[in-house]
């Protein structure tokens, strides 16, 4: 028989694997993504909806944010199968964040994650600290979202410079 109380560790798991050093795309972690996004747009709240990949507000859909998102629905469902249950078990998945005020904490923001299962019952994983490692960037900068477009135009310059 399945034990729920294991499922307790998945907001967890899903917050620390997304936020941890092995997810790093072009100039930063996804914690300095959500972070200078948020400043950017003056928010104090998002969330994500980890099911769907889709933050809130819409303005957080960027590619390496999402990009990285995509990967922890599979985290869920190795846990959930690991533990006996079907993958279609959680039916929510959320991290909620709070950024205060960034002339204070300049670095720092708080993950609230959660999950919802087929019964309703909510397992929490209460505050998880975040905070952004690298220097501040525009993650709306589309040579920021896409190197790859830097060497291109680069490439494209010396052609032109050589006939």
């Amino acid at each position: 028989m399945p034990k729920r109380k294991n499922l307790n560790r998945i907001p967890h798991n899903i917050t620390k694997s997304f936020f941890g050093t092995e997810r790093y795309y072009n100039g930063g972690y996804m914690g300095d993504w959500l972070l200078n996004a948020a400043k950017r747009l003056h928010l104090t709240n998002a969330s994500l909806d980890v099911l769907q990949v889709s933050f809130s507000p819409t303005e957080l859909n960027i590619h390496p944010l999402t990009l990285n998102a995509k990967d922890l629905k599979a985290i869920i469902d190795k846990e959930l199968l690991a533990n006996g249950f079907d993958t279609n078990f959680i039916k929510e998945a959320v991290i909620d964040f709070k950024f205060p005020d960034p002339k204070i904490y300049r670095t720092t923001f708080y993950c609230f994650p959660y999950l919802v299962d087929i019964d309703g019952k909510r397992y929490d994983a209460g505050r998880i600290i975040e905070e952004g490692l690298e220097p501040e960037f525009d993650p709306f900068d589309e040579l920021n979202i896409y190197p790859t477009k830097k060497q291109t135009g680069l490439l494209d310059k010396i052609k032109s410079l050589f006939g």
